[in-house]
């Protein structure tokens, strides 16, 4: 079905797409890809986030870190061509991890042999530093690299070589180059490196292509961890490629991915099968995989057998061989735990919150953006098309680790916010000044304290004395003041005490004022009652003797 969906792909494209267009054969059809939108996401809705753009400092240092087993010649070279071909090579910091037994030449060793033939002296020997542990101990590569890491300080890029490789001249400069490409600071260069067989006599790699990954092994049951089928590669490629894909062999980018992402020392013999679970760490912290272009291909690997070269399971003592087939079934049912697979039998679980706590991304958006699924290997599918950035889940994770980005777009403050924030910034840059001009001025008067000494006190006798007699003057004028408040207040007691009395006089003479007024109305009106009444007699009379004979009327 893919297969089928690549070719027509292909064939619709094929006429529009320019003749220096980034494409791979895979199988027996040829794939299209489009890294200029690999940044964009699939979905419309998402169509305007991006992931964060590059940060680089004018000024850097790069960590390489590098894990041999009992392969001390081949290190020696890897470190040498690191150092002799770097623009910078005082600015490369180199961790080893050495596993070695007592008869075997040391990484160090080997390269201070070429150093010194080269240079006259071992150059650069203070800036390498080396964990040495017996090769008989060794419980694979995925547990050295543990301890590779711990050796990251603050460079600001870290790489991660196999003991058997070797760069181009300039590569620390044309891998950051290729880096910032990315147009992702969350980049993670990675894939497997072409061989050593593909650098010109010149040390240039002249050719188009560059190496890619993205396809597993088909899986026959649930329970088999997906395994990269190995190098595909792309033609005509001139961008970094996107990829679902970590690669062993070469991981560049900033060392904040080191540090956020560390690598499981529980995963005891684990050698197939890491791949995908470092990919998945890597991508649920926010970081992305980008195999580089053939303009970054400077980094190869020794893919050539070494009839003298031993590995790790082959040198195992016969009473480690006991207990190391449980431990390696634990390891490899811990990387199923994780990646949320089918597992049978014991499993390792300690400390698995503290290796495996990405949240940037999900288990499930890593399942369907890798290939693989949990349910059924039929709905396994390789990730050879154009893949597509995918946004996170929790961007606040990635916006706390890069102040000022933010993958949604920020709403513009009101300019009342700005003037309100410029006031306060003021406010607070003056209250500063103040705090500062009040401890040089107590600093000030301290120092002065120490110069004149018993002068100073006795002035301050004399103000303590000076504020007595003051605070005593101040006593007695209050306590004058208060005497004279009662005074008044008493001169002002009499006065209303005197006008009270005035007003009790003044009623008594109003109520017998009134009386009189009664007294007086009565003697007016009396003579006048007294004719009125004669008058009425008198006409009572002489109607009594000239009037009819009748009943008088009386009405009610």
């Amino acid at each position: 079905m893919h297969v089928a969906l690549h070719a027509v792909l292909s064939l619709l494209l094929a006429t529009a797409a320019p003749a220096a267009a980034d494409q791979f054969g895979y199988g027996d059809t040829a794939v299209i890809l489009d890294p200029i939108n690999q940044n964009t996401p699939l979905l419309f809705s998402q169509k305007d986030l991006r992931p964060p753009p590059p940060r680089i400092p004018p000024v850097f240092d790069i960590f390489l870190g590098v894990s041999a087993y009992r392969d001390g010649v081949r290190c020696g070279f890897t470190l040498f061509t690191a150092f002799s071909r770097a623009s910078h090579p005082d600015r490369l910091h180199v961790g080893v991890v050495d596993q070695v037994l007592p008869d075997d030449s040391t990484c160090l060793d080997e390269y201070c042999n070429l150093a010194t033939a080269h240079w006259g002296d071992c150059r650069y020997k203070s800036q390498i530093q080396i964990d040495t542990h017996d090769a008989l101990t060794s419980t694979g590569p995925t547990v050295a690299r543990h301890f590779q890491q711990q050796m990251i300080r603050d460079e600001e890029f870290c790489m991660e070589l196999d003991a058997h490789s070797q760069v181009l001249p300039q590569w620390d400069t044309i891998l950051v180059q290729e880096w910032a490409r990315t147009n992702n600071e969350m980049a993670v260069l990675s894939t497997y490196p072409v061989g050593f067989d593909m650098i010109s006599p010149n040390l240039t790699y002249p050719h188009q292509s560059s190496s890619h990954l993205c396809d597993h092994n088909k899986r026959g049951q649930m329970l088999e961890i997906p395994i990269c089928t190995g190098i595909i590669n792309i033609y005509y490629s001139n961008m970094p490629q996107l990829s679902a894909y970590f690669g062993g062999g070469l991981s560049f980018s900033k060392c904040h991915a080191e540090k956020r992402a560390p690598i499981d020392k529980h995963l005891k013999w684990v050698f197939w099968g890491e791949e995908a679970l470092r990919s998945y760490v890597l991508w649920s912290h926010g970081y992305d995989f980008y195999s580089p272009s053939s303009h970054g291909t400077v980094v190869f690997h020794n893919w050539t057998t070494d009839p003298n070269r031993t590995h790790f399971q082959n040198d195992t003592p016969q009473d480690v061989l006991a207990r190391k087939a449980k431990e390696e079934e634990m390891s490899y049912n811990r990387i199923r735990t994780v990646l949320k697979l089918p597992f049978e039998g014991p499993v390792e679980t300690m400390e698995i919150p503290t290796y495996y706590n990405g949240s940037v991304r999900t288990i499930e958006e890593f399942m369907e953006f890798y290939g693989y699924s949990n349910t059924d290997v039929k709905l396994d599918a390789d990730r050879c098309h154009q893949l597509h950035w995918v946004p996170f889940a929790r961007p606040e994770i990635v916006e706390e680790l890069l102040p000022g980005w933010y993958m949604h777009p920020q709403q513009p403050q009101k300019q009342d916010d700005h003037l309100s924030q410029d006031l306060m910034a003021k406010m607070e840059d003056a209250k500063n000044a103040l705090a500062s001009l009040d401890a040089k001025w107590e600093h000030r008067n301290n120092d002065a304290s120490d110069a004149i000494g018993p002068a100073l006190q006795k002035l301050q006798d004399e103000v303590k004395l000076l504020e007595t007699a003051r605070r005593s003057a101040d006593d007695e004028a209050a306590q004058a003041n208060r005497v004279k408040e009662a005074n008044q207040m008493e001169t002002i007691l009499e006065r209303m005490e005197a006008k009270d009395q005035l007003l009790l006089s003044m009623e008594a003479q109003l109520k017998q004022l009134n009386e009189r007024t009664m007294l007086a109305s009565a003697y007016e009106f009396l003579p006048a009652l007294v004719v009125v009444a004669g008058l009425g007699m008198v006409a009572y009379c002489v109607r009594g003797r000239s009037g009819p004979k009748y009943e008088p009327v009386i009405s009610v």
